[in-house]
């Protein structure tokens, strides 16, 4: 079986609108199974989108990220990271967040590997994989990536003041109840 022999995978199929991707929706689906067949993997589930013009209009996408969320996943599998998205920031956005959810992604394709790889030579994606680092490092350090945002109290009382007077504000963060 090998390294893969124990993994859960659900995949990830996404046929462009107007057949941009050269992969119809059927050759990436039998490109992951033989995959998966290789490997000895255990496929969960298929999650597809076809013709899929926005972001929101992604049920599959979605269905995909619901499976990540439960927890009976090891792993993603797409036949080629496009599926994810065209746009390499968005596919560092989707890698990040699949990532941050505890599965890792896998491609089919052998082109995508080096990809995949934190160490990839795209500079874009380095930009891309540093801005997110900065924004996580600076959300857990303020807080901020809690699902409630904080609340704000006044500690002194506001009173009006002449345009002309300093307008200095002290306010106190206030942690959810509960």
């Amino acid at each position: 079986m090998g390294y893969f022999g124990s993994m859960r995978v659900v995949a990830y199929v996404r046929e462009l609108p107007g057949n941009q991707q050269p992969d119809t929706a059927f050759a990436q689906s039998e490109r992951i199974r033989r995959w998966v067949r290789d490997t000895g993997t255990e496929l969960v589930a298929t999650c597809e989108d076809r013709s899929a013009s926005s972001p929101s209009d992604r049920p599959g996408f979605k269905a995909l990220v619901d499976v990540v969320r439960s927890g009976g996943v090891d792993a993603v599998v797409v036949a080629a990271i496009e599926s994810l998205a065209s746009d390499k920031v968005v596919q560092e956005l989707i890698l990040s967040d699949l990532r941050s959810a505890g599965v890792t992604v896998i491609s089919t394709s052998v082109d995508d590997h080096e990809l995949l790889h934190e160490h990839s030579g795209d500079h874009i994606r380095i930009v891309v994989r540093d801005v997110i680092a900065k924004v996580t490092e600076y959300r857990d350090a303020y807080g901020l990536a809690s699902d409630s945002p904080p609340q704000l109290e006044a500690v002194i009382p506001l009173t009006p003041r002449p345009a002309s007077a300093p307008t200095d504000v002290v306010v106190e963060l206030i942690a959810p109840a509960g």
